[in-house]
């Protein structure tokens, strides 16, 4: 029963009383969804902590980090807000068509979302793709990307995963909106951990014992350094000896450290092995100790050579 009917039922002289109870009644409900709107981002804030501190046992047994974790919070709370919002925002106006008994209005908002949503199938598939990439945790917010088509050549940060379409930062600063029909592949090189890895070349055969063991003591102190060590996830040692080519032998070490850290901890390696080299007289027929990260799970890659998302 609406309110018009609710009307028609009282006198006259109770018209006033009926109206200004509903009225009364209209505002209290308005204003306690707008300050449930206004603080909304704090409650998902709260709510999404306390499930993933529930959770954290299993994230662990998983190998899932504190880092890691914080980009899944983020992610979520940016996208339970905007989802929340969304339905205050709905509620506020469901209290206002059944307070006037606009039905018929909504009836045809509904008929025309239907046609709408038809018209529009790429965005309905967009809007399925982003549940699925929230559901399955391909990315969140924070980590470093390369999505959608390889001839493109977008690479970079993601600031933002919504239902519709993600963010992403560029090195360049550019910054790049894409569908999320569109990240059909995409390439998370910061998920849980990198892979900080260091190739020297040109080792000659009578330094190749001693280069071999200095790689695997710089590592070690890389692993006890208290600058690094909470960022190493497994000591960096030699992985792989190459075949001996005309510039002498090659070895390439390689240790798990966490993602955000993963040139900084490189770099290092480098500076550290090149200060061991000249300090023990180890000269390499061309000295070539370049840092780079491998996809987790990857194999050994060619030569480093510098792309856009290294800078």
């Amino acid at each position: 029963m609406d309110v018009a009917e609710t009307l028609e039922e009282v006198p006259v002289d109770d018209i006033e009383r009926v109206l200004s109870d509903h009225l009364l009644l209209m505002i209290i409900l308005i204003v306690g969804l707008v300050i449930l709107y206004v603080f909304t981002r704090r409650i998902m804030h709260f709510v999404v902590r306390r499930a993933l501190e529930a959770s954290a046992g299993e994230f662990e047994d998983g190998g899932v980090t504190a880092i890691e974790l914080d980009k899944r919070s983020r992610t979520l709370e940016s996208l339970a807000t905007s989802l929340a919002r969304a339905a205050i925002v709905g509620a506020i106006a469901f209290l206002v068509i059944g307070f006037f008994g606009l039905w018929s209005v909504l009836t045809g908002l509904a008929l025309l979302l239907a046609a709408l949503t038809l018209a529009g199938q790429s965005i309905v598939l967009d809007y399925m793709m982003g549940i699925l990439i929230i559901v399955e945790g391909t990315y969140f917010e924070g980590d470093n990307v390369s999505a959608g088509d390889p001839a493109w050549g977008i690479a970079g940060t993601v600031e933002d995963v919504g239902l519709r379409s993600t963010t992403i930062r560029g090195p360049d600063g550019t910054v790049h909106s894409i569908s999320n029909a569109e990240m059909r592949r995409v390439s998370n090189r910061t998920r849980i951990y990198s892979a900080a890895e260091v190739r020297v070349r040109g080792i000659r055969e009578e330094d190749l014992d001693e280069v071999l063991e200095t790689m695997n003591r710089i590592g070690e102190e890389m692993a006890a350094d208290p600058r690094f060590a909470d960022n190493i996830m497994e000591a960096p040692k030699v992985k792989f000896l190459g075949d001996p080519d005309d510039l002498g032998w090659s070895a390439t070490m390689r240790g798990k450290v966490m993602a955000s850290q993963r040139w900084t901890i490189g770099t290092e390696i480098r500076r550290r092995l090149n200060r061991a080299f000249l300090e023990g007289g180890i000269e390499l027929n061309k000295r070539g100790v370049a840092p780079r990260v491998a996809r987790s799970g990857g194999q050994p890659t060619p030569p480093y050579v510098a792309e856009p998302d290294d800078e």
